[in-house]
């Protein structure tokens, strides 16, 4: 598939909390409770700030004032101008930003404004043909410091990617480059190049942390284990701390002494030269750090112990608002919360993890332990991990809320482990209503013990002829002994078309007693046997993100489409948010062709169970309502397509019918196409054909993961496909019956 760029207006993040106690570790004192006992008291509170921006306003850079609160720069999206909002932890009044405003020109963006170590206020901005420009205040108008080296274009006749400034006491100027991972040290007079210092190398869209103080330089180290501070002066190493639990990206602060603070997506951390231990002030799994796609854009010290973070965020439309938080110790408050309820998921979730910030603004007293069984967080497998649940769960312990997805879920409700939870749905369905054809296909004999919160739509794409042949498993087997795949999907492995059609004819493989068809499931691997694998694996349709945290690849995306010599090709693509529209509904607006949906199935998501053992059964329910409201589900998280009805129609209001890449939201670039974000008109349509389906496939994946180990045995020619489909059966049994 060739090759493309993501080009965005915006960058990414999720609507999240107003008012979120957060927990932290700093300073405990102990207070007597009812019962006389001491409890630790002191922790970081969260509280959102009111901006104090107009409708045609958008933040774009905040910078602390060296005791003097903060400062916020704001962009009018009409004419271009600039304001400033000083902010002393209470209020906002605007000052002058004629400095700005008598420099960039129209077309310009401000990106970052920092106050330098010399006690000048510097401003970095790219101009209508992507150069970058830095200039220092003076009085009401501006001085522009000549770097030569930002006007010297790459080989692509592309201007050098600055995405952070910082500036030292003698005024030298230190830019971030993070496609090779360097901060060079330009002198203050010539603009020529003092020194560079060697960082980790991030994307293009990730903001280096770097600070500068005195003669020190601190930034991300090249192995990426934690920070390195260099000696400005010699360009040596003067300190290291090892830090193995940092994300990519983030923003670095020094401290007067030997520390520093650091904002990452995994919260607020305040970290020691020469140490390799971290204090967590603010943790990401209770608060609006743990957001799946925050972009942390700058963040200032307001005092000790005080902090304020500026943070974009993108809404389902593609186009991004943006939220301030300030984090104050508060020694009055409990360090530890009430009240624990215990979520678990086999995979890490990015709607969970949403609705976990959402449920603590709520209940502030509540703290919630999220744990998957995610393969590198532990020793085993995943085999492993259901194992080990399922002991706890037969052992009348566990989480008491159990996000079933890849979990046996029939197996639990046989058992009885599983609580009704149709009077969950009931209170959920008072304020909004749900998607009945995918709660329905969950009901048993009136109770429903199962939920999905969200669901994708799994599509075919192209030639509607060839669409007929995947109608039925008997059907596909007999279409492909007259045809070659290379003829009916492009670029495909044997690997990726066995996931496919296990997805697809799963129902027909493993029947409702759990018994594998032998024979069905020989022919089909039979019928994929017939692929040959190309060099480069599968070619499946692309996610506009580079990297998805908390979201896995579909086994549905199988398949490249657009290839202008395969045009009677299909690709099959999973749609699970309107961001993953972009490129599929691009190539079906090019071709004038409509999808089809795949037999009337649907992938349920996020689908949440309650433990009946749990002794937490009012929070458990409380949880999984605010799973299925739509202040949740409004949001798209690339993790499926809501079943609250309201939120669906929301995220169909947010799109525009014809989308501009100049409108603020995302678009990327494939060869000399732009490719934006679907029409208003095309989420409805896909909200239809969702409100049709009604089968769901809702995989073990032990099973899954049998099959798929056993087809590669007849694959390789270690056995024959009767074979290896009775060692799967076999294992099978074995497995459903311990």
């Amino acid at each position: 598939m060739e090759a493309y760029t993501v080009k965005i207006k915006r960058m990414i993040a999720i609507l999240f909390a107003v008012s979120l106690v957060t927990t932290g570790a700093a300073g405990c004192s102990a207070k007597k409770d009812g019962d006389g006992k001491k409890e630790a008291m002191g922790r970081y509170v969260e509280k959102q700030v009111e901006l104090p921006l107009k409708e045609d306003e958008e933040a774009v850079a905040l910078t602390e004032d060296s005791g003097n609160g903060a400062v916020l720069y704001s962009r009018n999206m009409e004419d271009g101008t600039y304001k400033a909002y000083r902010y002393d932890g209470g209020k906002f009044e605007e000052e002058d930003a004629s400095w700005l405003n008598s420099a960039i020109k129209s077309g310009g963006t401000l990106s970052k404004v920092v106050k330098g170590d010399d006690g000048s206020l510097y401003a970095l901005y790219g101009d209508e043909n992507a150069m970058t420009h830095i200039i220092r205040k003076d009085g009401s108008s501006s001085q522009e410091i000549g770097i030569p080296d930002l006007a010297v274009k790459d080989s692509n006749g592309i201007y050098p990617l600055i995405s952070g400034m910082r500036v030292d006491k003698e005024g030298n100027i230190f830019l971030a480059v993070p496609m090779n991972g360097e901060v060079v040290m330009y002198d203050k007079g010539t603009g020529g190049k003092i020194r560079s210092f060697q960082g980790n190398q991030f994307s293009g869209l990730m903001a280096m942390p770097i600070d500068v103080r005195d003669n020190r330089i601190l930034l991300a180290g090249p192995d990426g284990s934690g920070l390195v501070c260099y000696d400005t002066g010699s360009g040596e190493v003067a300190e290291e701390i090892k830090y193995a639990d940092m994300a990519e990206g983030g923003i670095l602060r020094l401290g007067d002494s030997d520390d520093c603070i650091l904002a990452d997506s995994k919260g607020l951390h305040h970290l020691t030269m020469g140490g390799s231990m971290a204090e967590d002030l603010v943790d990401s799994s209770t608060s609006a750090f743990g957001i799946p796609q925050t972009n942390i854009m700058d963040l200032a010290q307001m005092g000790k112990g005080d902090y304020t973070v500026l943070l974009s965020v993108q809404e389902t439309s593609g186009r991004s608002t943006h939220e301030m938080y300030r984090y104050v110790y508060d020694k009055e408050t409990k360090a530890e919360p009430s009240h624990t309820l215990r979520v678990y998921g086999l995979e890490e979730s990015a709607a969970v993890r949403q609705a976990i910030v959402k449920y603590q603004q709520k209940h502030p007293d509540v703290g919630i332990e999220y744990k998957t069984g995610n393969a590198g967080e532990g020793t085993g497998t995943k085999a492993d991990s259901i194992r080990a649940l399922n002991t706890e769960l037969l052992s009348g312990s566990g989480a008491d809320v159990i996000m079933l997805d890849g979990l046996p879920a029939d197996s639990y409700i046989e058992k009885g482990i599983l609580a009704d939870i149709s009077g969950v749905l009931k209170e959920a369905g008072k304020e909004s209503d749900m998607r009945d054809n995918i709660i329905k296909p969950y009901k048993k004999d009136g109770k429903i013990y199962q939920i999905p919160t969200r669901y994708g739509i799994p599509l075919l794409i192209g030639a509607s002829s060839t669409t007929e042949a995947f109608k039925s498993a008997d059907a596909l087997v007999d279409y492909m002994k007259d045809h070659a795949w290379d003829d009916v999907m492009n670029q495909v492995d044997k690997e990726s078309l066995m996931k496919l059609l296990l997805n697809m004819y799963y129902e027909d493989i493993i029947d409702k007693n759990k018994q594998i068809d032998t024979k069905l499931l020989a022919r089909l691997m039979e019928t994929v046997g017939k692929a040959e694998d190309n060099g480069d694996g599968s070619v499946t349709s692309s996610s506009v993100w580079s990297s998805d945290e908390g979201q896995t690849e579909s086994d549905w995306d199988v398949g490249k489409f657009g290839s202008p010599d395969k045009k009677d090709t299909l690709s099959s693509k999973e749609m699970k948010g309107i961001q993953g529209m972009m490129l599929p509904y691009h190539y079906l607006r090019k071709e004038g062709a409509s999808p089809s949906d795949v037999n009337g199935i649907f992938v349920p998501h996020d689908i949440a169970g309650i433990n009946k053992a749990s002794k937490n059964t009012d929070l458990a329910e409380d949880f999984v309502k605010m799973l299925l409201s739509e202040e949740v589900q409004s949001i798209d998280v690339e993790n499926g397509f809501p079943v609250n009805e309201q939120a669906m129609e929301a995220w169909i209001q947010s799109v525009e019918e014809t989308p501009d890449e100049e409108g603020g939201g995302l678009s990327i670039t494939v060869g000399e196409e732009v490719i934006t974000f679907p029409h208003q008109s095309e989420v409805k349509s896909l909200a239809e054909i969702g409100k049709k389906l009604t089968v769901p496939v809702q995989k073990d994946d032990i099973i899954g993961e049998m099959i798929l180990d056993g087809a590669k045995t007849y694959f390789d020619g270690s056995r024959s496909a009767e074979e290896a489909a009775e060692d799967i059966a076999e294992k099978a049994d074995t497995y459903l019956a311990e």
